[in-house]
């Protein structure tokens, strides 16, 4: 399912009008049918919020074809004996030329404009303004569509401000006026809406960040808009997000004439000596997405507790302390040997002996087999230096080892690690290289790269992520031959050999913001994946919407034990009791 941006619907709009040949007032009239229709139900279903026996419907119309849209859509309830009128915002001499259209055709069947006004924050216009718009019981959001590229004007936000404190029910048109199509900003003041009625295709900005919230209940009218197969700009990012049919088909199936084996085996090395219970919940979660076999490799003193807990577990143990004995790493390459995919990371640790683990676990892989790198393990690969070196060297032997099967799981705080390790990575080789040709020592432990990218501080990284997560997930899979998972309230899913395409995860929510989740997923996407290397599905879009799919399992799972115990007293154990369920 596409996800797209306000470049992206611009380019099929006009893609579906000038090579398919439907005209713009067609669009136009089929997107104003299909919000007055809902208009229409809407009246007839909710009785205890319209029991008026005559419902006041206004439209708010900014001058460009989202106004339009709503000018249609109020004359077409006129039609149908539901009292609609309009109000008209901005110079109408210079609205578009298919706004003028649907104002005269308004005009010609005489339907009402409560008040038309330019904003420029005369107190008699606003003052007139919210005496219109309190009357509403249901208000048409026209004002601005999927092409907003600026922050609102003050005069603009005041009329959002008026319109979001009235107690009407509020549609939007395409896209709430003043979030950003592209990221789901708002854009100095946003209408917040109740429900969205969006044309053609979802829009990106509908289900991220403050769209997600502004939109309410979003519902995608289909208009007649067809998807240019010209395609985008080469950097554009295609969202997509994984459709609830698909996901069966993606899921690893099961065969009556079958055993253990044939539904894969995962190692998971997880745990330390102060922690337990993410080796437990990730590999619970991987026994529970099907997994035939799951063995865990943790330390020796979580043992006991491992094995009362989940006595299906295969159970390997290295002894405390700070070195990995020959006879432990042998033990570790001959797990590794056994398993289809291997986790690592949950509860590990980032001291001595952990970081030869991961060694270990990155060199040990070859071609066939799959890595999911989350947690400590993640920590462990974006350590910084004082001189400057990083451990991301050992994302790119694990690429290497395992082919590009290599997953990584980074929340935001973690992402943030990696790119800033990146970024001091970077400007460490521009000092050599500046270093080497002005012909002074070559020397790159100064540490001036570190001190350069601490200058800006986590926070401000985390935010710059925020801003762009398709980008920033795209780029770290592109840099290291990886597919990354950016866990956030939508993760997204981003591959190196996927073209510019980004998945967007739509299940889920804030009850799974709980320490153990993380786990979980882990678990979850080690046992998807196990399941399709069996059956020799490896491929590289493939691969990606599996990881996709399995991260869709986990929120759905999410959202079952949402509903069983409530998003404030739901636990990770709850997501995993809820697996079943789905599957």
């Amino acid at each position: 399912m596409l996800l797209l941006t306000g470049k992206q619907a611009k380019v099929n709009d006009d893609y579906t009008q000038s090579k398919i040949g439907i005209p713009g007032l067609v669009l136009m009239e089929r997107a104003a049918l299909c919000i007055a229709e809902r208009i229409e139900n809407l009246i007839k279903e909710d009785k205890d919020r319209f029991f008026r026996r005559r419902v006041k419907v206004i439209a708010v119309a900014g001058m460009g074809n989202n106004g339009g849209d709503a000018v249609a859509a109020a004359r077409i309830l006129c039609r149908r004996e539901i009292d609609a009128s309009l109000i008209l915002v901005g110079n109408t001499e210079k609205a578009t030329d298919s706004m003028k259209q649907q104002l005269k055709v308004a005009g010609n069947l005489c339907v009402e404009t409560e008040c038309s006004f330019v904003p420029d924050g005369d107190k008699n216009k606003l003052d007139a303004f919210r005496s219109a718009v309190e009357a509403a019981d249901i208000i048409i959001d026209g004002l601005f569509g999927v092409g907003l590229s600026r922050d609102l004007s003050k005069e603009y936000c005041d009329i959002v401000e008026i319109i979001n404190s009235t107690n009407a029910y509020k549609i939007a048109v395409d896209i709430p006026s003043g979030i950003d199509c592209d990221n789901g900003n708002i854009r100095g003041g946003a209408v917040k809406c109740d429900e969205t009625v969006t044309f053609g295709f979802m829009k990106y900005g509908l289900v991220v960040n403050d769209g997600r919230n502004y939109a309410g209940k979003v519902t995608v009218s289909e208009i007649g808009l067809e998807v240019s197969p010209e395609g985008y700009d080469d950097d554009d990012i295609s969202f997509r997000a994984i459709p609830e049919k698909r996901l069966k088909l993606l899921l690893p199936s099961r065969n009556p004439n079958s055993n253990k084996g044939t539904y894969g085996k995962v190692l998971v090395v997880a745990g330390n000596e102060e922690i337990y219970g993410a080796a437990y919940l990730s590999a619970a979660a991987a026994y529970k997405t099907g997994s035939g076999l799951v063995k865990i490799f943790t330390s020796e003193v979580n043992k006991d507790n491992l094995m009362s807990m989940l006595p299906e577990a295969m159970i390997s143990c290295y002894k405390t302390g700070d070195e990995l004995s020959d006879e432990e790493a042998e033990q570790l390459r001959s797990a590794i040997k056994w398993a289809d995919v291997i986790a690592v990371g949950p509860g590990l640790g980032t001291g001595k002996k952990s970081k030869e683990i991961l060694k270990e676990v990155v060199s040990a892989g070859k071609q066939g087999k799959c890595l999911v790198i989350d947690a400590d393990a993640i920590n462990i690969c974006s350590a910084v230096l004082e001189n400057g070196m990083t451990g991301l060297d050992l994302l790119r032997k694990a690429s290497e080892s395992y082919d590009g099967n290599v997953v990584i799981t980074p929340h935001m705080a973690e992402m943030a690690r990696l790119v800033r390790a990146a970024e001091i990575e970077s400007r460490a080789a521009e000092e050599v290289m500046h270093r080497t040709v002005d012909g002074a020592k070559n020397d790159a432990s100064s540490g001036d790269s570190v001190k350069a990218v601490n200058a800006m501080s986590m926070q401000d990284t985390v935010r710059a992520i925020a801003m762009d997560r398709g980008a920033a997930a795209l780029d770290i899979a592109q840099n290291f031959r990886i597919t990354v998972v950016l866990k956030d309230a939508r993760t997204h899913i981003a591959s190196y050999n996927n073209n510019r395409e980004v998945y967007v995860n739509l299940t889920g929510n804030s009850g799974m913001s709980k320490g153990g989740s993380g786990d979980v997923l882990t678990g979850i996407l080690a046992a998807v994946l196990a399941g399709i290397n069996r059956t020799g599905k490896v491929g590289a879009g493939y691969f990606t919407q599996t990881v996709a799919a399995g991260v869709m399992l986990h929120g759905a799972a999410g959202d079952i034990a949402r509903d069983a115990k409530g998003e404030y007293g739901m636990l990770a154990t709850d997501i995993i009791d809820a697996l079943g369920k789905v599957l």
